[in-house]
């Protein structure tokens, strides 16, 4: 296929609609809208738990085979299979009274967000100059702020009023409709050309030395990992929850301090990386950790409104950036102690 010269700050745009949409309706929706799916499903909160566990799993496994899905059929396919496959979950959710399969879907669309995200570097290097790249994927790293704002929106107008089932057909059409046009945008850009790559890293000399001297740093990425999951998602998952069923706030009030968090995480990035720029990623990664301990000290120590929102402001500044910092810090560092 002959490619069309298409703007990159078009394609960019594309990219940032592909995490948001992936991000903030197959992973942040759920949450926004657990009190009124479980007036009408009747699940408990170990469901919501497993689900919740479920996920992180299955975002693990999907950032994993996007990464082999990357050099066998190329970044750009791997980007459009993730969002429509998406948008086909979502849709799905709202027709289905099973809960093993509604489960099921959640877990798959809430893991597409990492199959999505794990090709834009690609992506990004083909598009983009190279003095722009850092900029490009700090937008592309905020996008899931652009699609928590529009949960807010739709669960106010809609779960709000019990049809909590078209938010998520609005938002499944919304992303395969998605889909179709990044299919068509990439294909026309030639970005479905040349996307494979079956090189492989060369062994070094000492190949069991050079294992034994990264393993620490296995480890240590493991450890960060696993921090990273265990201090948002509790306050992810159970947050919409805890002011609506136990504090009795209402479901506008809810959809305002997501829609604040959302508003929030668009600049989060940008704020924390002028940390990371100046300090080092180290301190931008503590300033994270610190914002998730003073979100959750806010609301449950007194949950007001006030403190509410500015727990939700906490929240967000860590929320955001924290998984783009992580390969951050280990590329600065591990040269460092291991070179």
């Amino acid at each position: 296929m002959t490619s069309v010269r298409i703007p990159g700050n078009v394609l960019v745009a594309v990219m940032i609609a592909c995490v948001g949409t992936c991000y903030g309706f197959g992973l942040s929706l759920f949450p926004q809208i657990i009190p009124d799916m479980r007036k009408d499903l009747a699940f408990d909160y170990a469901f919501v738990g497993t689900v919740t566990g479920l996920v992180q799993f299955s975002t693990v496994a999907f950032a994993m085979l996007a990464t082999w899905l990357v050099h066998r059929v190329g970044a750009a396919r791997t980007v459009v299979a993730s969002v429509s496959l998406c948008g086909l979950c979502l849709s799905g959710i709202p027709i289905i009274d099973n809960l093993y399969v509604v489960a099921g879907l959640l877990m798959v669309a809430g893991a597409t967000g990492a199959s999505t995200f794990v090709p834009m570097i690609n992506l990004a290097s083909r598009v983009v100059r190279a003095e722009q790249r850092g900029f490009a994927m700090s937008l592309i790293s905020s996008a899931p702020a652009f699609g928590v704002l529009i949960n807010s929106a739709l669960v106010a107008a809609y779960a709000g009023n019990g049809h909590w089932q078209m938010v998520w057909s609005l938002t499944g059409a919304a992303t395969i409709a998605l889909a179709v046009v990044t299919h068509i945008l990439f294909g026309r850009a030639g970005l479905f050309d040349s996307g494979t790559s079956d090189e492989t890293l060369a062994p070094t000399a000492g190949g069991s030395a050079s294992l034994r001297s990264i393993m620490p740093w296995v480890k240590l990425i493991f450890a960060l990992g696993f921090i990273n999951g265990l201090m948002p998602y509790p306050y992810l998952t159970y947050l919409s929850p805890f002011l609506r069923e136990e504090l009795g706030y209402s479901v506008g009030f809810a959809s305002w301090l997501w829609a604040t968090i959302g508003v929030v995480g668009i600049s989060a990035g940008f704020a924390i990386g002028t940390i990371s720029s100046r300090l080092g990623s180290r301190y931008a990664m503590l300033t994270c950790y610190s914002s998730f301990l003073a979100a959750g000290a806010l609301v449950v120590l007194n949950p007001s409104m006030e403190l509410s929102i500015l727990s939700g402001i906490f929240f967000s500044l860590g929320f955001y950036p924290i998984y783009g910092l992580l390969p951050a810090y280990v590329s600065e560092a591990a040269p460092k102690r291991y070179e």
